[in-house]
């Protein structure tokens, strides 16, 4: 493509160097000769003819230009469409990144070939923009020892504001506008990407053996007493005697409880701590402290509970006879 337009535009202006030399020599070189040949037959067939040539080199010329117009417009449509697919396809990694909140080998070795292909296609500030995504996401991800790394909120944010940047420059190499983004709208922008999905906390209290507790340590407080209590208790009777897994529709991940080899197991695939093993700040695979020991089985409680759902666990506890003070 670009040898075509190399030569369709040498040859425009070969074109456009015959128009000036041939007006030149018909104005000053042929004077001499139409004053030889008079005013008759011969004159004007002289003259239509170099009038036909000349008119025939000025369409060539701008024929020439006009292929050389819709030659830069084909070019300009396929890069600017091939900028859009890397631009979309980085935005969707980053965003599989960051929607689980981890850091895997997978996804960072997704990254590289982007880079590259970035290189031959965008600004040199796109390609600055994204540079300090990557090396932020390489950053995160060599803190810490092992393949999954959790990504912190307030590495997030960051990563969040790199990548409004990046969409900012993005923005501007595709001609979308050549104003800068102002900065107090990306800054609003980020903080919304960054607070959506967050919950205002509920400090909601309830008492159980003279202790508040938050909704979810007085929910493990009663199954936990209730238990202890009856050491006899099985798995199996367990769902008839205290609470089903799926009570309230909750399933997967949000069930009420899970075998203690489940809990984890969920955290070893997905780095999901949604179950109490062990109290704030010990070992989640070594230690047991917080699991709750049936007869032919240890399970852990959910830790993950809202307003609405301890009040139905309040009023089922009531319904089956289990103490909840």
């Amino acid at each position: 493509m670009k040898q075509n337009l190399s030569d369709t535009r040498k040859q425009g202006w070969l074109t456009l160097i015959s128009l000036v030399i041939i007006a030149f020599a018909v104005s000053i070189g042929f004077s001499p000769l139409f004053e030889f040949i008079g005013d008759g037959i011969a004159s004007r067939v002289i003259g239509s003819s170099f009038g036909a040539i000349f008119v025939i080199i000025l369409t060539m010329f701008l024929l020439n230009k006009q292929t050389e117009i819709e030659q830069e417009s084909k070019k300009s449509e396929r890069v600017f469409d091939e900028k859009v697919k890397i631009y979309q396809e980085i935005l969707d990694i980053t965003k599989d990144m960051l929607l689980d909140g981890k850091l895997t080998p997978e996804e960072i070795n997704r990254l590289p070939f982007p880079l590259i292909r970035l290189q031959m296609l965008a600004d040199d500030k796109v390609i600055e923009s994204f540079q300090k995504v990557f090396n932020k996401l390489n950053e995160v991800y060599g803190e810490e020892d092992g393949d999954i790394v959790a990504i912190k909120d307030e590495q997030r944010d960051e990563i969040y504001q790199l990548l409004s940047d990046f969409s900012g420059e993005c923005r501007k190499d595709l001609q979308i506008s050549d104003v800068e983004i102002d900065p107090s709208i990306k800054e609003k922008t980020a903080s919304t990407i960054s607070n959506s999905g967050k919950k205002s906390k509920d400090y909601s209290r309830y008492s159980f053996d003279g202790m508040e507790l938050p909704k979810n340590g007085y929910v493990y407080a009663v199954i936990e007493n209730y238990v202890s209590q009856n050491p006899g208790i099985t798995l199996d009777q367990f769902p008839q005697k205290v609470i089903e897994r799926n009570f309230n529709g909750r399933k997967n991940i949000y069930e009420v409880w899970k075998t203690y080899d489940e809990a984890i197991k969920l955290y070893q695939d997905k780095g999901y701590k949604r179950f109490y093993v062990t109290k704030r700040g010990g070992d989640y695979i070594n230690d047991k402290d917080m699991v709750i020991k049936l007869a032919d089985a240890e399970i852990c409680i959910s830790n993950q509970w809202d307003l609405d759902g301890v009040e139905k666990f309040i009023e089922h506890m009531k319904t089956i006879g289990i103490r909840i003070e």
